[in-house]
């Protein structure tokens, strides 16, 4: 065991350090723009530069993708494969497809060229070097939630303090050009609270007292997590907050019941201010959001979608009222009745429809000629993907994502928060978000490349 872990310290990477360098600066500035309107330019000048990068560290180690742990990379493979068949002789409606599959799936594949390529470069260099690495990535997983701080100061505080904020550093409304979607914000800032729990984990299986250096630590990580959940709070996104409470949940049976914690007055106490951010924070968006009160009421209401086709088009048939006599909510109600909507349609075309962003408007207008021009998503991730690339896409995903997660818990510290969190975050986030389409797909293609090629050392460590 100490002669493997020596030999595998020392072995040294194919990759020149300048090379993993500029891999991970890459990242960073892909992950940092990636939401952000109007500067295209950056994030495809970063995919572009990470996967030219990405695709030598794959050619340096392709020897490793051919063992049992690439599994994931290859189902990645076969989906592509699968999405280029179902092109040519399953689509009902190839020029539409056409386009998206030279928009979407491109997008994707470059991603998970730079995704394998990073990994691949990360996990096969030397224990000094990678730690240095380390804190470029997990900065990079945190700048959309420093942006957006950033951005609501200058907005808010701008004006009193006689600063002339440009467009483009301000908060905006679905109106606006500069506008990030709530479920963007969701998809690239939630792993980065889902790691911090992950690095307090590690924390707390300190068998030692905490330095100075776990107290930074711990207060690094509980400010990242007080932050992302800030800006739920401040963009009234209800997803992050139920995602952030499952993960808690999560956190806390691995903390208390993990057989590799150990518990502590420090520790425990540390926990239980961890958990009070995040109850504070449950409390307020409750107290802001009486849709929460009205919930299962709504959802009633939404599942009889002959009874009440309200549904198909709100301009036109309003909304309808809830066993309590008012209104129901919109986003409770639009929310589960296009859940049960696009069920149904998914079991009536298990091949689907072919296109990743707009399947469930597409079939819905062809069962229901009178739905409205307000229907674009089912609101599930999950199954706007199987609307688009049907059931054998998406298990192909789902297999690729599950194989992933579960030979993560093989990597070693700290490239295994990162290959497990963000894939546990991605997991719960498309169950109920609106993130089928071209930036938030590609991350999950990314995650999942990203995730499977950590676990491609070419000197594993034994945990024994």
């Amino acid at each position: 065991m100490t002669g493997s872990i020596a030999h595998s310290a020392n072995l040294e990477s194919k990759i020149p350090n300048w090379m993993v360098w500029v891999q991970c600066i890459a990242f960073v500035v892909l992950y940092a723009v990636w939401i952000l309107p109007e500067i295209v330019g950056f994030r495809n000048t970063a995919l572009v530069v990470g996967a030219l990068f990405g695709a030598y560290s794959i050619y340096q180690y392709r020897e490793l993708l051919l063992q049992k742990a690439a599994i994931p990379i290859w189902l990645i493979i076969a989906l592509f494969i699968w999405a280029t068949f179902h092109l040519f002789f399953l689509s009902p409606n190839f020029p539409l497809q056409y386009i998206e599959y030279f928009r979407i799936w491109k997008y994707a594949a470059i991603g998970a060229v730079m995704a394998i390529g990073l990994g691949l470069s990360l996990i096969n260099t030397n224990s000094k070097k990678s730690s240095r690495y380390w804190g470029v990535i997990y900065f990079g997983l945190c700048t959309p939630v420093i942006i957006y701080l950033i951005k609501y100061s200058l907005s808010n505080y701008g004006a009193v303090l006689g600063i002339n904020v440009p467009l483009s550093l301000r908060v905006y409304d679905w109106s606006q050009p500069f506008y990030v979607p709530k479920t963007d914000y969701v998809a690239f800032c939630l792993p980065a609270l889902s790691v911090a729990l992950g690095l307090l984990l590690n924390l707390s299986q300190d068998s030692t007292r905490w330095s100075f250096k776990g107290y930074l630590n711990l207060t690094t990580q509980v400010s990242v997590i007080g932050a992302t959940l800030f800006l739920f709070i401040a963009q009234n996104i209800k997803n992050g907050i139920v995602y952030t409470a499952l993960l808690f949940i999560f956190f806390g049976a691995t903390f208390f019941f993990g057989k590799g914690s150990r518990l502590s007055w420090q520790k425990i106490l540390a926990a239980l201010v961890i958990f009070s951010v995040l109850i504070a924070a449950i409390a307020f968006n409750i107290q802001k959001n009486d849709s929460w009160r009205t919930l299962l009421a709504d959802s009633i209401v939404a599942v009889q979608l002959e009874k009440y086709p309200h549904w198909r088009d709100a301009a036109k048939f309003g909304y309808p009222l809830n066993e309590y006599g008012t209104t129901v909510s919109i986003t409770n109600y639009e929310r589960a009745a296009w859940a049960t909507v696009g069920l149904k349609l998914s079991l009536d075309n298990p091949m689907g429809y072919g296109l990743v962003e707009d399947s469930f408007a597409k079939m819905a207008k062809a069962r229901w000629p009178d739905v409205g021009a307000n229907l674009s998503h089912s609101h599930s991730g999950w199954l706007d993907v199987i609307l688009g690339i049907g059931y054998p896409g998406f298990l192909l995903i789902l297999c690729a994502l599950l194989i992933a997660l579960k030979n993560s818990l093989s990597i070693k510290q700290p490239w295994a928060i990162l290959a497990c969190w963000p894939l546990l975050t991605n997991i719960l986030l498309w169950c109920t978000t609106e993130v089928s389409a071209t930036v938030t797909f590609a991350a999950l293609i990314l995650w999942i490349c990203l995730s499977a090629a950590l676990n491609l050392e070419k000197l594993k460590f034994s945990k024994n």
